[in-house]
């Protein structure tokens, strides 16, 4: 009963238990089938050929192939003892047929699961009165346990069906969510294609980063998805703002600031299984407090954020923008260099330099 994984598994050990240990002739279940007929199904049996069982033709309808032990246990919902199938009339129709096996005695057990009789537990025994009293009170309390065995993995294994199936729905909604995800960063990049793959090209690095900081995967694939909408803000600025190619004025520059919180603001209420929203928002910070837009420094910056941060830097720098020509890498990680521990996370920054360095990263788009 305890170790038992599955149904079958209980039934049948249970079967061989009571033959290979109690010294009985045999025993089986038998199950009580929810149809018209209310035929009678052996699930599991031992000490005797399947042959006997599918000789009985057992019904537990109150009808002449109905009147044997089992039938009147799952009918009544009491227990049957048989101390001599020679004498008792349930036994008429398989008298010769039990006999030939051997057969001399029966304990039948009606097995109760959820308020519901759905079967029995049969043994048989080789000797006339073989089910004393104290025998009698032995087999009721192991079918009792028995019936408690199969409830309690029924249950469990209801519990496991509706899990897999929140599990499932979750991975729906997750893909659902992942290609709304990737829905938006494309309507971003139609609107500003000067910096089309900016996205994609930042979640490569910080993807790098995480894997190579020993992040869970978890933790990892939430950072790229954030990666793909960290600029989702820049979808309220105006479009030639974003393309111009001269230098912002300070009001064109203080509008192009206010992305992270826009970005922040249409995010927010979807409730994604990664802090999406709060690494959008926070992708500007510095630890020393001089980033944008709410002047957070170092502990109150997630480590998503910080990735997301230099990576960002080192993409933008590298590359072309409209008001001016693509510095390249070396220049953009000596900008990573100098900030180190002030303005960008000083491990976060090793990683990163030490990944061009070592010509362990580039990007593929």
């Amino acid at each position: 009963l305890v170790r038992a994984n599955d149904e079958a598994q209980l039934l049948q050990e249970v079967c061989q238990g009571i033959v290979e240990k109690g010294g009985y002739r045999m025993a089986w279940v038998a199950f009580a089938d929810d149809n018209p007929e209310k035929t009678i199904t052996a699930k599991a049996w031992a000490g005797i050929e399947e042959d006997y069982l599918t000789r009985l033709h057992l019904t537990w309808a109150d009808t002449e192939r109905g009147q044997g032990p089992t039938s009147r246990a799952i009918r009544s919902g009491e227990m049957q003892t048989t101390h001599d199938i020679r004498s008792d009339p349930g036994f008429a129709l398989w008298r010769e047929l039990a006999e030939e096996h051997g057969f001399r005695s029966n304990f039948s057990y009606p097995l109760t699961v959820a308020g519901k009789v759905i079967g029995a537990l049969g043994i048989y025994a080789a000797e006339v009165n073989a089910f004393d009293e104290t025998e009698t009170q032995l087999l009721t309390e192991l079918g009792g346990d028995l019936a408690f065995g199969i409830e309690t993995l029924r249950t469990r294994a209801q519990r496991d069906h509706i899990a897999h199936q929140h599990q499932h729905h979750a991975e729906i909604l997750r893909h659902t969510l992942e290609d709304a995800l990737d829905a938006i960063a494309t309507t971003v990049e139609m609107r500003d294609p000067y910096t089309a793959g900016h996205e994609r090209r930042v979640g490569e690095l910080a993807v790098a980063i995480a894997q190579e900081m020993g992040l869970d995967e978890d933790k990892i694939h939430g950072i790229r998805l954030a990666a793909s909408v960290h600029d989702l803000g820049k979808i309220q600025i105006p479009a030639e703002i974003l393309s111009k190619p001269g230098k912002l004025s300070e009001i064109e520059f203080m509008l192009i600031k206010t992305h992270p919180q826009s970005g922040y603001d249409i995010l927010k209420d979807v409730e994604f299984p990664w802090p999406i929203a709060d690494i959008v928002w926070q992708h500007h910070e510095r630890l020393d407090g001089t980033g944008y837009p709410q002047g957070l420094s170092d502990g109150s910056i997630l480590l998503e954020s910080r990735i997301m941060a230099v990576a960002d830097v080192v993409e933008a720098m590298a590359s072309h923008r409209p008001y001016r020509p693509g510095l390249g890498t070396d220049t953009a990680l000596g900008e990573i260099e100098r900030g180190k521990g002030s303005a960008y996370d000083p491990a976060v920054a090793e990683v990163c330099i030490k990944l061009f360095r070592e010509g362990r990263f580039s990007w593929q788009t």
